[in-house]
């Protein structure tokens, strides 16, 4: 792999955190998980910084913070599932590395989320229509912003690590 950095988009539920860390230890390159290092640096987990700052607060916060942290190079970032919606984060995830989506299917995503819902501030009480739709709204954006795509449905976190390897030995 070269000296660029490496980021993983996607829904929530699709194994950014895991594949993340897979990688990194195949790879020996520095893992940065963003919701976890976001969460030490404001000291709450994301579903209190949502509900004390509101989404639009939190957006602008986890924006500044991968403006920051995507300025080193050679790290393996899981972004947060939102880190799309905002246009500076899609030219950062275009232009300062490879960007790999992660794509699972909604019954996938309901399937690993279904036991999650608390700490997930965006799916709320109806599971399958908040998934669906996130994922609705998200999809092009997810799309654009990727190098690859990488459907994850059925494959271990081991699989898809080993997958996107085969990117870089091209």
């Amino acid at each position: 792999m070269n000296n660029k950095n490496i980021f993983l988009i996607g829904m929530m539920g699709t194994g950014k955190s895991t594949v993340g860390s897979v990688l990194s230890s195949i790879k020996n390159i520095p893992f940065f998980d963003m919701d976890i290092e976001l969460e030490k640096l404001i000291d709450k987990p994301i579903d209190e910084i949502f509900q004390d700052y509101g989404e639009s607060r939190f957006r602008l916060i986890e924006s500044s913070f991968f403006n920051e942290i995507t300025k080193s190079n050679q790290y393996i970032y899981a972004t947060g599932g939102g880190i799309i919606l905002d246009k500076n984060n899609r030219n950062i995830l275009k232009n300062s590395g490879i960007t790999f989506f992660l794509d699972s299917s909604t019954d996938t995503l309901i399937n690993r989320l279904k036991k999650d819902t608390k700490k997930r501030p965006l799916l709320g009480d109806n599971l399958s229509l908040n998934i669906s739709k996130v994922f609705n709204d998200r999809f092009d954006l997810y799309k654009k912003s990727a190098h690859y795509t990488i459907k994850t449905d059925n494959f271990t976190p081991n699989d898809i690590a080993n997958k996107i390897i085969t990117y870089f030995d091209e």
